[in-house]
């Protein structure tokens, strides 16, 4: 009962600040708008305060929401360098085994001292191994992987990700949206760990894990994936495969109260700059 009230929950979670980015954006704009047609200052203190503070807010998520595509672009394009400059023909057994989960057409594989799988591309997503992974893991082990990457694929996750962080980079003035964003990418990892254990077994997929987070990391992939808490991450993969469920995730009570403090601030000023625009003589509305 309690995994099935967790989905709603969560999807009503994004969908509030979904609609709360795209009001502030909105609101950003009102703001701009109000400056130019009232000028400086404006009519009352509170006005002159409440305003500058919704665009600054704004303006702040838009540097940090540039910044993280910023960087999704030059991970693309590190790992693209990658693939053009290390592509291999995909090995037979690695081949049979993606061709059993039905994406043997969606794999790439290049040459590597460092062994990763990892699903990329935002529009057309597809599955990247290195040929260490043959020598670093068991047949096995292989399949457990190519099982988990098949997950990401299907669900299009390196698309559900991105659009994750660029909402919560660009509310970063709330601390709750940052653990938001990271609570989703290890729900991620977690569902593709319980669909690779469906077809390996939860020994296969955790030897896997353990060896992989054990070697060193291409630079490539590190650039290509969103920053998270690596140990932490591991640790809850880990504590599923081992007790069979996921280990319950909450955030930390100095985190809520400062979202709760920044919004008590964001709200009063965000109806009186709604406000201005809709009432206030030689209002933008």
């Amino acid at each position: 009962m309690r995994s099935k009230l967790r989905l709603p929950a969560t999807v009503s979670c994004w969908v509030l600040l979904t609609l709360a980015v795209l009001g502030h954006a909105a609101l950003a704009v009102l703001a701009v708008a109000e400056f130019a047609t009232l000028g400086w200052p404006l009519p009352t203190w509170f006005d002159t305060g409440a305003v500058p503070l919704v665009l600054a807010t704004a303006a702040v998520g838009l540097a940090a929401s540039t910044l993280v595509a910023v960087r999704a672009v030059a991970g693309a394009r590190a790992l693209r360098a990658l693939i053009r400059a290390g592509s291999r023909p995909v090995p037979s057994f690695i081949q049979n085994e993606a061709a059993a989960l039905g994406c043997a057409a969606r794999l790439d594989v290049v040459v590597g001292e460092e062994a990763f799988a990892v699903t990329y591309g935002v529009i057309r997503p597809r599955i990247l191994v290195s040929t260490a992974l043959t020598t670093a893991l068991t047949p096995a082990e292989i399949g457990a992987v190519l099982a988990h990457e098949h997950e990401h694929l299907r669900h299009r996750d390196p698309l559900r990700l991105l659009a994750g962080r660029l909402f919560a980079a660009w509310a970063c003035c709330l601390p709750a949206a940052r653990w938001l964003a990271g609570r989703a990418a290890l729900r991620h990892e977690l569902a593709a760990d319980r669909a690779a254990a469906g077809c390996a077994g939860r020994g296969v997929l955790a030897g896997a894990l353990l060896k992989l987070a054990s070697r060193p990391v291409c630079p490539a992939i590190a650039a290509a994936s969103p920053a998270g808490d690596g140990p932490r991450s591991l640790e809850a993969r880990v504590t599923q495969l081992e007790a069979g469920r996921p280990p319950r995730q909450r955030p930390a009570v100095s985190r809520l109260l400062a979202s709760a403090g920044t919004l008590a601030l964001l709200a009063p000023a965000s109806l009186c700059c709604a406000a201005m625009s809709q009432f206030m003589p030689g209002g933008v509305l």
